[in-house]
């Protein structure tokens, strides 16, 4: 080969590189511009809930596009481990284990379907036979002393743990499950949202408070050095009046440093979009669930996986936020499960 054509041969490699290089860039942005199509109305009603004044930044879209999708993801995972929708009637109260776990009498089960607000006024405005809903309650573990089976030998006065389902709530009364999960899917994703709005009005709270501090803390030092200027250091011990002067500079001094941090925080609009993003790209610190299994007699009493006693094994899952804990299901049932004064 010549050095003419291994010259040509480089230029021609390193153009095939570049239009390489290309080429696969430009495949990203198209397939950017897919995910951006697709989640471009999650975005706008994100940017809704939480600081609207975020569209003012440029391509403010785009720069939530990462964040949304993780936080549509996680609420998506969330959905997943939620079961099919778990029927609720008396005579599921007697076949099922769940239901039968879930209320203490098939009254109490009546009773809570009767007299839900959401319940009614769907069943009134919709006229559907059926109702899907988000059942929400609270687990709560008591020790007690009770009999129980050790080998062949009833015991009596054992430790025992009594599990109990108790505040009850019915929440998005839909005509379908697959409609329920859309506007679960919808409903999370919100609150993720106004998760970032609260973290945003924390933020100006903290702004603000901080600004007080700092225009008190200079009215306290401006009053004081004044004092120094006048008479009384001949009626006072000099002594304490440097000390809290001191100290009121080393506060001040404090509160400045802060108050510079505060305002770094929401300086700008973009400022405001990190918020966002910051919330949305980590949804599992303000939305989790956890997978719970529990083996229970009829009783309502936590069996060991190896107890001799007859029990059934139930699995729940646990949503947790903001320091609270339920246990959700999706659930269905009909107009008849309620009593006639209620389902009319």
């Amino acid at each position: 080969m010549t050095n003419d054509q291994g010259f040509l041969h480089e230029v021609y490699s390193a153009f095939g590189g570049i239009a390489a290089f290309a080429q696969h860039h430009l495949a990203e942005h198209r397939l950017r511009q897919e995910r951006l199509a697709l989640l471009r109305d999650s975005i706008e009603q994100v940017v809704d809930a939480s600081e609207p004044r975020i569209r003012l930044v440029g391509n403010y879209a785009e720069k939530l596009l990462d964040a949304v999708e993780i936080g549509q993801h996680h609420c998506d995972g969330v959905l997943r481990h939620l079961p099919p929708a778990l029927t609720l009637s008396g005579q599921a109260w007697t076949m099922d284990p769940r239901v039968n776990a879930f209320f203490a009498t098939r009254d109490s089960l009546r009773t809570t379907l009767g007299l839900d607000p959401r319940v009614r006024a769907f069943f009134k405005e919709s006229r559907q036979p059926e109702c899907f809903a988000l059942l929400l309650m609270v687990k709560r573990e008591t020790e007690t002393f009770g009999a129980a089976l050790e080998g062949d030998l009833l015991v009596r006065d054992v430790r025992q743990i009594q599990v109990s389902f108790s505040n009850h709530q019915l929440f998005f009364p839909a005509t379908g499950e697959s409609e329920l999960r859309k506007e679960l899917r919808q409903r999370m994703l919100m609150f993720l949202a106004s998760r970032a709005l609260e973290r945003i009005n924390e933020l100006r709270e903290r702004r603000g408070t901080l600004e007080e501090q700092r225009r008190q803390l200079q009215a306290q030092l401006r009053a004081l050095r004044g004092h120094e200027r006048g008479l009384r250091p001949l009626l006072s011990a000099t002594d304490t009046d440097e000390h809290r002067l001191a100290t009121l500079e080393q506060r001040l001094a404090q509160t400045e440093d802060e108050s510079i941090v505060a305002r770094k925080q929401l300086g700008t609009l973009d400022d405001y979009l990190e918020q966002v993003r910051q919330v949305l790209g980590h949804p599992e610190t303000y939305l989790q669930f956890h997978p719970l299994t529990l083996r229970l007699n009829r009783l309502g009493v936590k069996l060991d996986p190896d107890s001799p006693e007859p029990g059934e094994i139930i699995a729940l899952i646990e949503l947790a936020s903001l320091g609270e804990q339920r246990i959700g299901a999706l659930v269905r049932f009909t107009r008849d499960e309620l009593s006639p004064a209620e389902a009319d």
